[in-house]
């Protein structure tokens, strides 16, 4: 079963010169009953609950799908992971696959252009 991807990101932080690349996602949108905070509700979201965390990608292969305009949203991806070279704990996306195959030859044309 694959993941609805809605977008990629990459983001800078000029003070520090870092950067990363997060991948948003569709999440059902979970009842929550908490002492401070409760939630109910039906359908899907891209928020990320408190408890977990985005999902990151590798910031260089996210800049080439974005450049080569090599994405299409609110599509069904499959995901392979590693682990970052910067930060052996972290684990990123390394790579998406659409489910479809005639969403991953646009894709896979679009990233072998120049």
């Amino acid at each position: 079963m694959g993941v609805m991807i809605t977008g990629i990101a990459v983001r800078r932080f000029p003070s520090s010169g870092g950067s990363d690349a997060v991948v948003h996602v569709l999440r059902g949108i979970d009842e929550v009953k908490h002492e401070k905070f409760e939630q109910e509700g039906i359908g899907f979201s891209t928020d990320v609950p408190r408890t977990k965390q985005q999902l990151k990608m590798d910031v260089n292969y996210a800049r080439e799908i974005i450049a080569k305009r090599a994405f299409i949203p609110n599509v069904e991806y499959e995901l392979e992971f590693s682990h970052n070279p910067d930060d052996p704990l972290e684990v990123i996306i390394t790579k998406i696959i659409p489910v479809h195959p005639e969403v991953n030859a646009k894709i896979e044309a679009a990233l072998k252009a120049k």
